[in-house]
């Protein structure tokens, strides 16, 4: 399995429009999506615009063919409006 690890800014600040946003049918999306596994959203602490998103992939060929699903869809249409400038993105091996 591996691990999606991104750090988000979200736009203006509004990191709670963002976890909204997922909560409200971003998060169901991804979900959806042949190869995902887990979808977990953290608020940041020193720089509360950001967001950390932690999301459990069968593998990175899963994620990269999830790109074209429906489910994926769904979470770039909930969430992208809340999506700011900037941002970084790494996958890592999990056990």
């Amino acid at each position: 399995m591996d691990l999606e690890v991104a750090i988000l800014s979200a736009k203006d600040g509004d990191s709670a429009g963002l976890l909204k946003a997922m909560a409200d049918g971003g998060t169901a999306g991804l979900m959806s999506c042949a190869g995902c596994n887990k979808v977990t959203l953290l608020p940041g602490i020193e720089n509360p615009g950001n967001v950390l998103f932690l999301i459990e992939w069968d593998s990175v060929d899963a994620h990269n063919a999830a790109k074209g699903s429906p489910g994926f869809a769904k979470f770039v249409e909930h969430a992208s409006p809340f999506f700011g400038e900037g941002g970084s993105m790494q996958h890592f091996k999990m056990g």
